[in-house]
Order: C-alpha cells, then structure tokens, then sequence
C-alpha cells in the first residue's frame, strides 16, 4: 500500500520529539564559519552554535542542501508509488526550496513529490509540516492533506523581535525592514514576514514593550477567531525564560489548541536572527 511521506528542512526548527512523532524527516542546511562547515543538527547542536557565534569572531554564513542531498533522504523514506510532500523555508529566504524542486525530477518516476514554499521560516515552517504530518497520521486523502497545509499557510500569522538587526542586515536578510536600520538606540521593532520576506510590523522602544506588543495582538486574534481555537508556537534564540514566559502568559490569555510549542531557533535561521531572538507564530484552527 502506498503511503505519504513529510519531508522538512533544518530551518524548520522542530523538536526532535516531534519529529519523531510524526514521522517528519529533515534535510539539514549547512553553516559555516571560515573554513569549517557543518550539518545543523547532526554536526553541531544549537548550543555549540550559539556559543560560537556569540563568543567567536567570525560572522557565519548558510548554505542550501543540493538536490543530491534531497535525493539521498527522498529515496531513503519512499518506496515505488508512495508520495512525498516536502515542505521547506521561505523560497525568498533560501535556495532550499528549489533545491528541493529539483531533486522532485530526478527520482523515479513511480515516487511523486510535492514541494511546498511556506513563505515562512523557523517554527512558522515547522508548524506547516505539523499540520501536513498530522493529516497524514489521521489518514487523510492526499487532495485533503494539500488543502490542510495550504490553509496553514494562508492563515499563519509570525511576529517577532530581535536584540540587534545587525545579523539580518549582515547576511542579506533584512528584506523590507531596511529602513530600520540605524534607527534610535532600543528601538526593538516588531517584525513580520510578508510574502516570505522581513517586514516591519511596528516600532517599539524596548524588548519588554514589544513582547508586551505581541501579547496585545493576540486578544485581536482572538477577536477576529471568537469560535475557534489559536494554535500557538514560540521559537527562540537562547531566550528560554522569556520564551517560557510568554508562552504560559498566551495559554492563559487566550484559547489555545492543545499546549504551545516551545523551540530552539537552530542554527540555520539564528546566523540570520542572532541570539536573544523571539518569534511567535500563530493561526487558528
């Protein structure tokens, strides 16, 4: 009997619990500084990154799985006439997606995949995979589960603060938030993605007021959702007490579906965040 399969990326930042869970299967980018280059996840663990990048001297860098690299888990988790949704970071933030597309027209024919940009990153692209493989696991026709992460897509809505812009700025990332940039000191702007790009959202004076920001928007979701229930994650940069904190604050703010999921920015979105970065990503089910 054929089944189908949930294909992500290391800039997802999903628990490993969870994806073990789920059955969700990663293709890790790599970081790089200098000379040394590494698979997230499997050659260095998010604390050692985030020790290098705060106490090194080197500004890392990424780079996006090849299509051989997709190839290699495609092939290890399908089986002629099985299905693979591979679902990946923002195609604006990354090469990955359409590393991922090219590597769809190199299997056998008998294994179809389809490659999704969730024009999202970090838990936002973790969250879409969630919903995928929980399609999957409920047994779900394959039309339903495209539907299911398309609607996740579309409904997902991502803020989130940084400590610094100078790691978005470094490495190209910093999108449509470059007017930002040298703005007054504390200055601690609520950021967005808009169509998979960094957008301004609003300009706060100071960490505490922005998160306090975010708290804020979520009783307008809540508004705007009165008959359903907000399923919440948080994914941070070495911030586990105010991540911790904000997420017991929201569960008894709003109606949360099931418990909010608390993660490690890795370190394919944290060479672009920095630490000290929290992001909540949210849409209602």
């Amino acid at each position: 009997m054929s089944k189908i399969h949930i294909v992500t990326d290391s800039g997802s930042d999903l628990p490993v619990e969870v994806r073990e869970r789920l059955g969700i299967s990663v293709v890790p980018l790599t970081v790089q500084f200098a000379d040394e280059i590494f698979r997230d996840g499997e050659e260095i663990s998010t604390t050692q990154f985030y020790e290098r990048l705060q106490n090194g001297d080197v500004m890392p860098s990424t780079c996006q799985p090849s299509p051989a690299d997709f190839v290699r888990v495609y092939e290890n988790v399908a089986e002629p006439g099985d299905t693979i949704i591979s679902i990946h970071l923002s195609s604006k933030m990354s090469g990955t997606y359409q590393s991922a597309v090219l590597a769809g027209t190199m299997l056998d024919s008998s294994i179809k995949v389809h490659t999704i940009d969730t024009k999202c990153a970090s838990l936002g692209a973790g969250m879409v995979a969630i919903a995928g493989a929980e399609a999957v696991q409920a047994g779900e026709e394959l039309d339903d589960i495209l539907s299911r992460i398309q609607n996740t897509i579309e409904q997902l809505a991502v803020y989130f603060v940084v400590d610094t812009l100078e790691y978005l700025k470094k490495n190209g990332r910093i999108g449509l938030a470059s007017a930002l940039f040298g703005t007054l000191l504390n200055i601690k702007p609520v950021l967005t993605l808009d169509d998979g790009v960094v957008a301004p959202f609003e300009k706060i004076r100071g960490k505490s007021k922005a998160l306090k920001r975010i708290q804020e928007l979520m009783d307008e979701m809540k508004e705007a959702y009165p008959e359903q229930k907000l399923r919440i994650g948080i994914s941070h940069s070495n911030s586990v007490d105010e991540a911790t904190s904000l997420a017991k604050r929201l569960q008894e703010q709003v109606e949360v579906d099931g418990e909010i999921l608390i993660s490690f920015i890795g370190p394919t979105i944290g060479v672009h965040t920095g630490p000290g970065t929290i992001a909540l990503f949210v849409y209602p089910v």
